[in-house]
């Protein structure tokens, strides 16, 4: 294509994420004014107040946001990113990113950490009418009326992992909201660790600043999604370690894969796409006949399937529990929700996370080996969405994929155009910072 070409299809492009945004707002409202039980609020988002959750606020928090955004920005304009050893770069983007993430969900006090633990839609509420663990997996499916409508949701993976936090003393809500923020700090590492082991150390720093500031932090801290999210993303990091390694340590490290990858399955029905995206990086290595490709990928399976195996004879069967939650959605909210909407509003949603510099990065992003991992993130995004499993709170349940198709801003980044890389930086940040001052999130 020649240079204009380019920038008329780039032009186009814009034209046509700002008017996806647009129309599936100004649908959205009508939409929700109409069938105010789809519990919309923010349309295409999904607001506490299912009536209006637009509610421009400043905290403490937002200011701190801001401090934060406006270090990084300028980090990126005087070339911190790659002067710093590596190992900094990563600590940096990862601490950061959670450090960002809760300073955003302050804007709100107290309340924006841990409200979305103590609601009792959540989790946590479950506890105590739960019974012990074993007999909780076996009955499960039988008695998922009993539970809350986040845990009617999903496997009963992560209530399994609220009762060994309780059983060693860390019950409540600060530890499962801390959890949270761990997992966040945990999932920018993994991601920046896999670009090291697939792409190379360059696009690491390019990337690291974009990961700080990226709109989909604000649903991070603020949902157990976001452990999720870390799981999986260090599930590919096993995946990306052991293709490029030999003998054991392929074998090792295809073991963590199926254990992390397996346990994801056991946490989210979703992790089922988001399979996708290591699946797609294994065929790749395979393809370049690295030499733990083999040997990661058959460990993988061997121990991903003895872990559903694990909870089969405790009494769970993936497969039952995903059919009786498909039931149980169908019977709720979705019942209100129609695709012909959500078909267009789940992709405004996944611009807004991304942010215009993911965007701005897919359209000029040519780097074969950096499209693996994008393009498997997005190829999984597009599953779930296809399988219309979820129709709307895709700000939340996408955070599995985000953090990869985000990978795609640092092509805006580069060592020999700081001034142009922290601009883009900048604009990341005021999304994400007035997009938490305006909205009053469900989560």
């Amino acid at each position: 294509m020649t240079r204009t070409a380019t920038r008329a299809a780039a032009t186009t492009a814009w034209c046509g994420a700002v008017a996806l945004v647009a129309v599936s707002v100004v649908w959205g409202r009508a939409y929700q004014r109409a069938v105010p039980e789809a519990f919309l609020g923010a349309a295409p988002l999904v607001g506490r107040s299912f009536r209006d959750g637009w509610d421009w606020r400043v905290g403490w928090g937002l200011v701190g946001a801001v401090v934060l955004a406006t270090i990084v920005v300028g980090s990126v304009g005087r070339g911190w990113w790659w002067r710093t050893r590596l190992s900094g770069v990563i600590a940096g983007s990862s601490a950061g990113s959670g450090g960002f993430a809760v300073l955003l969900a302050l804007t709100d006090g107290r309340d924006g950490v841990l409200h979305g633990a103590v609601d009792p839609t959540e989790y946590l509420a479950n506890l105590a009418s739960a019974p012990p663990a074993a007999e909780f997996v076996r009955t499960f499916v039988g008695r998922i009326d009993d539970y809350s409508v986040h845990v009617r949701g999903h496997p009963p993976g992560f209530v399994l992992v609220l009762k060994a936090l309780d059983g060693v003393g860390l019950g409540g809500v600060w530890p499962a909201a801390l959890l949270s923020v761990a997992a966040t700090i945990a999932t920018t590492a993994a991601v920046l660790v896999t670009l090291w082991a697939t792409v190379d150390a360059s696009w690491v720093r390019r990337v690291a600043p974009m990961l700080i500031v990226a709109p989909y932090l604000l649903w991070m801290v603020t949902s157990a999604d976001a452990v999720y999210a870390a799981v999986g993303a260090w599930g590919v990091v096993a995946v990306a370690l052991g293709v490029r390694a030999t003998g054991w340590r392929a074998l090792a490290a295809g073991g963590i894969a199926g254990l992390a990858l397996g346990g994801l399955l056991f946490l989210t029905y979703g992790g089922a796409t988001f399979l996708l995206l290591p699946v797609t990086l294994a065929v790749a290595a395979r393809r370049r006949s690295t030499p733990g490709s083999g040997r990661t990928v058959v460990a993988a399976l061997i121990v991903g399937a003895a872990v559903t195996a694990a909870f089969a004879v405790a009494g769970f069967w993936w497969f039952a529990g995903a059919a009786e939650t498909r039931l149980q959605y169908w019977a709720g909210t979705a019942q209100f929700r129609t695709w012909t909407y959500f078909a267009v509003a789940n992709l405004a949603v996944a611009l807004i996370a991304l942010g215009p510099a993911t965007f701005g990065g897919l359209l000029r992003l040519r780097d074969r080996r950096v499209w693996v991992l994008v393009g498997g993130a997005l190829m999984a995004m597009a599953a779930a969405h296809l399988s219309q499993y979820s129709r709307g709170e895709v700000e939340r349940i996408w955070l599995l994929f985000y953090p990869w198709i985000a990978v795609a801003g640092g092509a805006l980044m580069g060592a020999s155009t700081r001034a142009r890389a922290a601009v883009w930086v900048g604009v990341q940040a005021v999304g994400t910072i007035v997009l938490q001052a305006a909205l009053v999130s469900k989560w």
